[in-house]
């Protein structure tokens, strides 16, 4: 049960307090994702140079879940290689497919949400500011 308050105490942080809410004035690369099943519609907005990440904010309207994916992510973000980002987002897939997985240290607090792979219809919604982030990387 441990594991069950610590997602809940974290989703619910990250959505009263989210990290890097917002427009991102200068961003150089951008995408809007929206997931019409439960409404959710965020806009990832990155600045990346040299192949850097360097910053990385989100906004529009969420549940608390994708909120909570969005503020860890964006946060997570700053200071990786865009061409890294992939191969991240699918490890951090795999920990939502299994949450017996054990934790991946580099995800850092993202491996708090892989309590959602026991509830199926929230999994979309933590990867939905993933799917956005790599649309976003492909079109600056």
């Amino acid at each position: 049960m441990v594991l069950d308050q610590l997602y809940q105490q974290t989703i619910l942080e990250h959505n009263r307090n989210p990290r890097n809410y917002g427009k991102l004035a200068g961003a150089t690369h951008a995408a809007r994702g929206h997931d019409a099943l439960c409404g959710d519609d965020i806009l990832v907005e990155l600045i990346v140079e040299n192949g850097c990440i360097l910053e990385a904010a989100f906004s529009g309207e969420a549940c608390a879940v994708t909120k909570a994916s969005a503020s860890m992510l964006t946060e997570w973000l700053t200071g990786r290689e865009a061409s890294d980002i992939a191969a991240w987002s699918d490890q951090f897939h795999a920990l939502l497919k299994d949450c017996t997985l054990p934790d991946t240290p580099e995800l850092a607090d993202l491996n708090q949400l892989r309590a959602v792979s026991r509830f199926p219809a929230r999994v979309r919604n933590a990867l939905l500011p993933w799917t956005t982030t790599l649309r976003a990387l492909q079109k600056p």
